[in-house]
């Protein structure tokens, strides 16, 4: 998420699909919409979920406090109300009467507690536990310095009231809480299932729209079934979905054409020849996909000089527009375009933080920076792997971005191919030397980009480290909090060096061209967060 956007992953996809992937016709009202994600699931834990395909799939199956609506705006789910004390530090949140889980079991305050100690202890492990920060104790808890989990600053005063109480204000907290590591979790059916909670179907219990049916933790095409117990049952409209996972861009293509499949991402080759097809579409996406530069692995990689000659050796412009057409733009940030409005200027974030000339093409410039930092290093010499998914997309960027960077004299790079969940271990293991990542946003806020880069935060796998753009983001979250253009400027200084000094490379602002069939109606995707919603969905 890491909210990681998954390019397309080249594996072999045969035509030969189940039935009611063929057909989709039922004796409903309404189709069955038959999807596509470009990666498998890889875990329905809301607590270990870091994938944009499983947020996607924890999204259609469960709901949190609020869900995201068509504009991407937070909308009471399980809440039917909330107040906030004038100092922004604590929230009441009243829950809907009668909520069930898909079994049929009460679904109360209690639920959000334990989901949300969960999440925290260390022992689960979530790497999205860090969005917790400034909730009471929550760094505390998840530091282990504070072991009683039942000091979280989260309790149920009621089945149906739920008390949050903040170490200082969060200005994102609201834009937070569609999240899957903010949902709530049934104390009784996580500890029965032990460690195979969110790994099948059978070991997930739902909150939300629909309910996962037939998923082996494994299997590429799994379907969904229209959740009987879901408070806003009526506003679902399909009572049968199946998600196929299709990796290769002309399988999908082939696939839509032949009227199997209702929508498939479009490769850049593809998009030319479809852009005036009525069923093409642009789905926004506030993504950037960058470079992280291992300075555990690679030590010469804590050398600012080194780190800004890998930037200024990428012709950004080639890249989006020979080898990504129609789904990227040359990114001079690492925080994306379609974010965020600075409340300094009124421009799109991203814009406002750019600063010129720190991420451009200047082979010549790169040559002199890399001889520099060398020198500095006392060496003449630097090979490096470059870690990528076996992917269509992957492989091409991967190419093109071995060619760019062999251009400096005195710099070797290899490429190491491996599968999409294999890539997202070895990153979170930091068991690489370079790696292309994405970052999709998880809410309207430039904190889900810049606070992932704070000294030791989990998301950090690069282990860049600055003083000053650390204490500037502990800033934006404390002393400027409820302060929106100081919060903002913080945030944008703290950009600005990280452009300067390279803490990540960026390389492009992503959206996903792609077909939908214009039957499907209803269809919500989002920029920031799950970028498929599927509960006002239908098929005609």
């Amino acid at each position: 998420m890491k909210i990681i956007k998954p390019a397309l992953i080249a594996t072999g996809v045969s035509l030969a699909l189940p039935l009611a992937f063929q057909t989709g016709v039922h004796a409903d009202k309404y189709k069955t919409i038959n999807w596509t994600e470009t990666a498998p699931i890889s875990t329905m834990d809301p607590s270990k979920v870091t994938a944009a395909n499983d947020f996607d799939a924890l999204t259609a199956t469960n709901d949190g406090l609020f869900r995201a609506d068509k504009h991407n705006n937070p909308q009471l789910a399980l809440a039917e109300s909330y107040t906030k004390s004038k100092d922004g530090k604590k929230y009441i949140f009243k829950l809907r009467p009668n909520l069930k889980w898909s079994n049929g079991t009460p679904l109360t305050a209690h639920d959000f507690v334990y989901g949300w100690q969960r999440t925290n202890d260390p022992k689960t492990g979530s790497q999205y536990a860090y969005l917790y920060s400034g909730i009471k104790n929550a760094d505390a808890i998840q530091s282990g310095k504070e072991k009683d989990l039942s000091k979280l600053g989260v309790k149920a005063l009621d089945d149906r009231t739920l008390e949050v109480d903040l170490e200082r204000p969060l200005p994102q907290l609201i834009q937070m809480l569609p999240m899957a590591p903010f949902f709530p979790q049934n104390e009784a059916f996580v500890k029965k299932a032990g460690s195979n909670f969110g790994t099948q179907s059978k070991y997930i219990l739902s909150s939300g729209p629909y309910v996962q049916q037939d998923w082996n933790g494994s299997n590429d095409t799994v379907s969904y079934k229209k959740n009987q117990n879901y408070y806003d049952k009526r506003a679902v409209k399909t009572n049968h979905l199946v998600i196929k996972t299709i990796a290769d861009a002309n399988t999908g293509y082939n696939l839509y054409k032949s009227n199997t499949i209702d929508f498939t991402n479009l490769s850049p080759q593809q998009v030319t020849a479809s852009r005036h097809n009525k069923a093409y579409t642009t789905v926004p996406s506030a993504t950037t996909s960058y470079m992280e530069l291992n300075e555990k692995t690679v030590p010469e990689f804590k050398n600012t000089n080194i780190r800004r000659a890998i930037s200024y050796a990428i012709d950004r412009n080639v890249l989006t527009d020979k080898l990504l057409t129609g789904s990227a733009t040359p990114a001079t940030t690492f925080s994306s375009t379609h974010l965020v409005k600075d409340p300094n200027n009124g421009e799109d974030f991203s814009k406002s933080a750019t600063v010129k000339g720190a991420v451009d093409y200047d082979l010549p410039k790169a040559q002199k920076l890399f001889d520099e930092g060398m020198k500095q290093e006392g060496k003449k010499n630097l090979k490096v792997q470059l870690l990528i998914d076996d992917s269509d997309a992957g492989k091409r960027s991967a190419q093109f971005l071995q060619d760019q960077l062999q251009r400096i004299k005195g710099l070797d790079v290899s490429i190491k191919t491996v599968p999409y969940k294999q890539r997202l271990s070895l990153t979170q293991e930091k068991n690489f030397q370079m790696v292309i990542s994405l970052w999709g946003a998880d809410y309207a806020d430039p904190s889900t980009f810049l606070d992932l880069y704070k000294s030791g935060a989990p998301f950090n796998s690069g282990s860049w480290n600055n003083e000053k753009y650390t204490k500037l983001i502990d800033k934006a979250n404390n002393q400027d909090v409820n302060n929106p253009k100081k919060r903002f400027a913080d945030y944008k200084q703290a950009e600005q060096i990280m452009s300067k000094e390279m803490g990540v490379v960026p390389l492009y602002y992503r959206s996903q061209a792609a077909f939908m069939r214009p039957s499907v109606k209803g269809m919500v995707t989002h920029p920031a967060g799950a970028i498929y919603d599927f509960k006002w969905a239908y098929k005609e």
